[in-house]
């Protein structure tokens, strides 16, 4: 009896001492992208010329809450940028851009212009076959050192018609993909200042286009480097560098 009573004292002690104990709080992942109405960055190119990236007020869009991206000096329509989106959302620790836009955009130039130097002198016209694009999903967190994630992946089919008749339409095929890889994590020094603990992100275009059984790729990859509580500071393609020279957060 004694034997069982000194083990009861010894599991309720052990209770008592623990209801004392203090739970420490659950660490939280840093911001690497604050996304709040009026956070502003403004960049410098390598060539001296400035931009700048405002976050402002959204738009509803497929039944989506969307904040838009304000750019100044405007992005050309022209350009084909799936890193520099209109709109984008955040959704539980994932960054989507909205990209539908700059698909249906690349189509009607570049591939149009490709087969319009084909087919010099006719009259060439580009439908797509309905579809909905799915998002490019440009960030989440936790980001974790060599890892990857699928970031992009759609097929589009659409005809080829020339001089506006029947008989002379083929089918076409492209094919977007995106990859995000992080490479690492350290100290990065720009025009905005040094900072500590900068995730490097390479995205890895590929873009596939299929005409009458001929195949055309388009490679492309974009660097980019994300610091906590202040988001991207560094951009590096095969256009140039674009690194943080001021930011203003809300």
């Amino acid at each position: 009896m004694r034997a069982l009573f000194l083990t009861l004292c010894s599991v309720l002690l052990l209770f008592a001492c623990g209801s004392d104990e203090i739970l420490e709080p659950a660490e939280t992942e840093p911001n690497y992208f604050p996304d709040a109405v009026g956070n502003r960055w403004v960049y410098r190119n390598a060539n001296g010329s400035k931009w700048s990236r405002e976050i402002t007020d959204g738009n509803d869009s497929q039944d989506r809450d969307y904040l838009t991206f304000t750019y100044n000096p405007s992005i050309a329509e022209t350009e084909f940028d799936f890193l520099s989106p209109t709109s984008f959302r955040d959704s539980q620790n994932q960054i989507f851009f909205n990209v539908g836009e700059k698909i249906d955009r690349y189509i009607q130039t570049d591939l149009l212009t490709s087969v319009k130097d084909e087919f010099q002198g006719l009259n060439v016209n580009v439908s797509i076959e309905p579809t909905s694009f799915p998002e490019l999903l440009f960030f989440q967190i936790p980001l974790i050192s060599n890892s990857q994630w699928d970031a992009f992946n759609i097929k589009v089919n659409g005809n080829i018609m020339l001089q506006n008749l029947t008989l002379l339409q083929f089918p076409f095929e492209m094919h977007f993909n995106i990859k995000g890889e992080v490479i690492s994590k350290g100290s990065i020094e720009t025009p905005a200042g040094r900072f500590e603990n900068a995730f490097q992100v390479i995205y890895h275009t590929k873009i596939l286009q299929t005409v009458l059984s001929n195949e055309e790729s388009t490679v492309r990859d974009q660097t980019i480097w994300f610091v906590p509580h202040v988001g991207i500071v560094k951009i590096e393609d095969e256009r140039g560098v674009s690194e943080l020279i001021e930011y203003k957060l809300k």
